[in-house]
């Protein structure tokens, strides 16, 4: 066989395959295989909370499992709310359709032990201070300070219906009760418990002054004894009719007398422990030594406003030896600084004789004292007696402003005879007056925790702080404008100038679960110590496509600047930008990708152990979206651009890192790598869902008591007349991806929806929501949405199609006891539009076609026995997609390569027919009649239908067929054989029997398959050959037998025997083919 021959009947073949594959993919259209598995679709539902102070949405941590609950007609969210003064309102939205409830109580405080009636206290924790750790046995009280923290103390309402506090002490057996009640601005009680002197154990000997220490907190001298520990416990109760708390009670043993308050049902919960002891006796008066002979004594206390402190002056004992100097005359200068005035003195024993001068000056008041013994009378000697009494001097303290003040009095003894002593050596007596007689303070914050929020936006979170100060007769004072303050580590934690609040400003940059701050109030001090969590970095940036593409086929305008297509809301500057968008011309759509920022706020343990704890536990992630929405940037704002603070979308190709900056400094605090691609990806699918309605259930999150799970499910089915419904749309590439519709701008696409039955349905049309309304009962796929490129880049009045598909809609008046969800496949057959329907153009967009004319829609299909409509699938249906302007030019252009191949093939056989014949042929061979029949390729009988390349009207050809009866059985067989073999038909059929072929004319319409034909015609004189195709040697010999074989009704003649070399030609063509 010939190499020509057989690279023409390849190339034949491969055209006729390229055909048949165009037409099976038109009518049953194949998926295209993405490379990975297709994200579902998750309901594009919108959540927000109202009314909270502090609150955030969460996410798993972990990889979602394969049940999880979300999908096309569900989406759950989980939140948690941390402050609120009301209760949170939870708004779910998905176009114009939106529904919100109230977070209940017992969602947001499950297990609260301080619960107060028709109140909301979330957050609130009751705190306890112990006031003194240690008790002596001279004050044998125990104190604690109970305090309502997490609650806003601009809250005043709330202050009347507070609970008591009990407080319960255990020493081994025995129990001793008080109780108070929460009240006041700051919602604080103080609790003071008398304990029994037998709980302090038996007396610690006496320790002589030298050698008493002072305990750590400055208050009472250090026990010497073994001290006793006592167990602190409280509980919470509602007060009795009258308002009260109840009387204290106290028991020495576990009898009916130590328990004679009513039991309580809230459990007890520890505060802590506090050591009881008894100290040394002690003196009520403090020595001063002056110098070697004299000697003051004062009382040993703080002292008081307008007090008047008297001070006593001695004769120390072995002062009259030989060395020391004469003590019977001698002069005491005393000065007094500012706010103590010498009111007088007066001599102790009549032996002495005291004269005084006194002056008072602005700045300090001065006394001279003129002491001397009595004449005639020598000093007695005293080597072994007690210090001798010789006057008293009496100073009253004046007011002050202050809380505490310090006072001195220098002494000077200028003794008769002698030089007086040097400044260096006179003493000084340091007195401390008060205001009160505080014995402890207490740094109150608010709240105990701080969420630095302000790493991310920059803005402080400040915490109240009041200090209060209690007094030795229990009475509470605030004293926050007297005290001073400082941070421990300000990189933690830091304190206001006038120590009013805590904050945290985003310059931290580390937390602690005992971050300190120390209060100082006069020689007191305490401090405040909080929790303060802090993001951990670097934040976690999730894009639901890092890979963004381009979309064939999808072109819309250009615009100036593509972040301004969704802010613009008036009708005019709509209309102008497209004007201008049109002069601009239109481009290809780039991929749009959803965008959500992640953290976990964490913090260390106790100083020392660096232990990470995290907030809410490891297993979640807290969505900080819109905390960092302002500090977004893409680093080449050529490649992308943030649409708005959720949506990214591709620019040009290249590679761009997005990154969240600091609001203060600056500095990165999470990163991810955002891919524009130059490759072209396709929509392979447009799925929808009918909405009919939304409901929003609340529940506890399983595994965690202070999560919330928010659960959205969309009702598909129409229940009422006229109820309004939209569809939940989403595009699926061929990369594998999925976007809901509505993340795309509506200037950027056509919607249309069409109903295929408006008796039971109608469609209002809307540019991003088209709404449907029902009319009547009905179940199916009663309605199509298409997709198109947007009005201003469509090139031709014929509408470039993105994407189409059917849309499953139910519409059952009276409601079901419950609305079953359906999942199953669709049909394998296309939908209204899609395979030859939309080839033939069956009516144009918006047309509404009756449901007995479309297939699949008639009445008289199967339904399921138990219902008395169709099941509305959830699956979405894969629909043919309108051809692409792009596909349109491809497939014309390989019609033009198809008939390129086809007019070669034609010349091929011209040639044959004209110059093949040449050979000799050998003898002998079966004549062969009929030469000027077509020539055709097919799989069955040549075509007859009137029209299909048959020769015009009136030629030399019509006759042909009517005048010749000879051997048909022989041409048809050898016609039907080259058509066998070109086909590949195996089943030995000739294509039509004798008598098909002698009774059918040439314009039969009983031929029904379509065949692919390849015909030559030749002109037939009048008078000359019927074929010229014998060579220019041979014409004339051959002329006459030539035209008298063609056809013997025409040449007037019959011949019956054909030519041979005519024969060898069909026999060689049968032969080759």
């Amino acid at each position: 066989m010939a190499p020509g021959m057989l690279g023409r009947r390849g190339a034949a073949l491969l055209c006729l395959s390229v055909l048949l594959a165009h037409a099976a993919s038109r009518s049953h259209p194949a998926s295209p295989s993405p490379p990975g598995p297709q994200a579902s679709p998750v309901l594009p539902v919108s959540y927000r909370l109202s009314h909270t102070r502090l609150a955030f949405f969460l996410k798993e941590a972990r990889p979602p499992t394969p049940t999880a609950m979300n999908g096309s007609l569900q989406r759950s969210e989980p939140f948690v709310v941390f402050q609120t003064k009301e209760l949170p309102v939870l708004n779910v939205s998905l176009g114009p359709f939106s529904t919100s409830q109230v977070v209940a109580r017992e969602l947001l405080q499950p297990s609260s032990t301080l619960d107060i009636p028709e109140r909301l206290t979330v957050n609130w924790k009751v705190r306890a201070f112990i006031v003194r750790a240690r008790v002596p046995a001279s004050q044998p009280v125990a104190q604690v300070l109970f305090y309502v923290a997490g609650r806003d103390w601009d809250d005043f309402g709330v202050t009347e219906r507070l609970p008591c506090v009990r407080l319960h002490a255990f020493r081994d057996a025995r129990e001793v009760r008080s109780s108070c009640r929460l009240g006041g601005a700051l919602a604080t009680c103080l609790v003071r418990a008398e304990l029994p002197l037998a709980w302090f154990g038996p007396p610690a000997p006496a320790a002589p002054p030298s050698t008493r220490r002072k305990s750590p907190d400055g208050l009472e001298p250090e026990a010497t004894a073994e001290s006793q520990q006592v167990e602190l416990y409280y509980t919470l109760h509602a007060p009795d009719a009258a308002g009260g708390c109840g009387s204290a009670r106290r028991g020495s043993g576990p009898g009916p007398a130590a328990r004679a308050e009513s039991p309580t049902q809230h459990p007890l919960l520890r505060i802590g422990s506090i050591s009881l002891f008894r100290p040394p006796p002690r003196r009520a008066m403090q020595e001063h030594r002056l110098d070697s002979n004299l000697m003051i004594r004062l009382p040993d206390r703080p002292l008081r406003p307008g007090e008047v402190l008297s001070i006593l002056l001695y004769l120390a004992p072995n002062s009259s030896s030989a060395a020391s100097p004469s003590l019977e005359h001698f002069t005491l200068r005393v000065k007094a600084k500012k706010g103590v005035t010498l009111l007088g003195t007066k001599s102790r024993n009549g032996q002495w004789h005291v004269t005084s001068e006194l002056l008072t000056g602005a700045k300090h008041s001065t006394a001279t004292v003129d002491v001397a013994w009595a004449q005639g009378t020598p000093l007695p000697p005293w080597e072994s007696q007690g210090p001798l009494e010789i006057l008293q001097l009496d100073f009253e303290m004046e007011n002050f402003t202050s809380q505490s003040v310090k006072r001195r009095i220098m002494w000077h003894i200028d003794y008769r005879g002698h030089s007086a002593l040097p400044d260096l050596e006179r003493a000084v007596t340091e007195l401390t007056v008060i205001q009160r007689d505080v014995q402890a303070i207490l740094p109150l914050a608010m709240d105990t925790e701080i969420i630095n929020t302000a790493i991310l936006t920059g803005r402080t979170v400040a915490i109240p702080v009041k200090v209060i100060a209690i007094e030795v007769t229990g009475v509470v004072l605030d004293v926050s404008d007297l005290v001073e303050c400082q941070s421990h580590r300000e990189d933690i934690i830091k304190v206001s100038s006038s120590c009013d609040y805590v904050f945290v400003s985003g310059k931290e940059s580390r937390g602690s679960m005992n971050a300190r701050v120390t209060f100082r109030y006069d020689v007191l001090s305490a401090p405040l110590e909080m929790t303060v969590w802090v993001p951990k970095l670097p934040l976690h940036i999730e894009l639901s496509d890092a890979r963004l593409s381009q979309v064939k086929g999808w072109r819309v305008p250009i615009l100036p600047d593509r972040r301004s297509a969704r802010e613009s809301e008036d009708e005019e500057e709509e209309e102008e930008e497209r004007r201008q968008s049109a002069n601009r011309g239109c481009t290809l759509q780039y991929q749009h990708a959803t965008l959500q920022v992640f953290t976990q706020f964490h913090t260390t343990s106790s100083e020392g152990t660096e232990q990470v704890v995290t907030m809410l536990g490891p297993d979640w992630l807290v969505e900080v979206t819109d905390l960092v929405s302002d500090f977004m940037r893409v680093g080449d704002p050529r490649v992308a651009h943030l649409v708005d603070s959720n949506t990214l979308a591709g620019l040009e190709p290249g590679t761009t890192p997005f990154k969240v900056v600091s609001p203060l400094t600056e500095a990165v605090l999470g990163e991810t790598l955002l891919t524009v691609t130059e490759e072209k990806v396709s929509i392979t699918q447009l799925q929808a869902q009918v909405v009919a309605s939304l409901t929003l259930s609340l529940r506890p999150s399983p595994g965690s008591s202070h999560t919330i799970l928010a659960t959205t499910a969309a009702q598909p089915t129409l229940s009422s007349v006229k109820q309004e419904a939209l569809l939940s749309l989403w595009l699926s590439y061929s990369d594998g991806t999925t976007a809901p519709l509505s993340l795309y701008s509506p200037r950027d696409y056509g919607l249309l929806v069409n109903s295929l039955d408006e008796r039971v349905a109608t469609v209002t049309q809307d540019k991003a929501f088209p709404l449907l309304v029902a009319e009547a009962e009905g179940a199916g796929d009663l309605l199509r949405a298409e997709l198109t490129i947007s009005e201003s880049c469509q090139k031709t009045k014929r509408k470039s199609v993105l994407a189409t598909t059917p849309v499953g809609l139910r519409v059952h008046f009276g409601r079901d006891e419950e609305d079953p969800t359906y999942d199953y496949p669709g049909p394998s057959q296309p939908g209204p539009g899609g395979g030859e329907d939309e080839a033939r153009g069956a009516g144009p967009p918006g047309t509404a076609i009756p449901a007995g004319e479309v297939p699949g829609l008639g009445t008289a299909g199967p339904m399921p026995p138990t219902e008395d409509f169709l099941p509305l699938p959830t699956g979405f249906l894969q629909m043919p997609r309108g051809l692409t302007d792009l596909e349109i030019g491809m497939y014309a252009l390989l019609g033009v390569f198809c008939l390129a191949i086809l007019v070669f093939l034609i010349n091929c056989i011209v040639f044959v027919l004209r110059y093949r014949h040449k050979r000799i042929p050998p003898e002998g061979q079966t004549s062969m009649d009929h030469s000027h029949h077509w020539v055709f390729l097919g799989n069955g009988q040549p075509l007859r239908v009137q029209g299909e390349l048959s020769p015009p009207a009136g030629s030399a050809l019509e006759t042909v067929p009517a005048c010749c009866h000879g051997d048909h059985h022989s041409s048809g067989s050898s016609q039907t054989s080259v058509q066998s073999q070109v086909h590949g038909r195996g089943d030995g059929s000739s294509g039509g029997s004798a008598r098909d072929q002698t009774e059918d004319p040439a314009s039969s319409p009983t031929s029904k398959r379509k065949r692919v034909k390849f015909t030559t015609f030749t002109t037939l004189p009048s008078e000359e050959l019927a074929y010229d195709s014998v060579p220019a040697g041979e014409e004339d010999e051959e002329d006459e037998e030539d035209l008298g074989w063609g056809c013997p009704d025409v040449a007037g003649t019959t011949r019956p025997t054909p030519p041979p070399d005519l024969h060898n030609y069909m026999r060689r063509i049968k032969d080759i083919a």
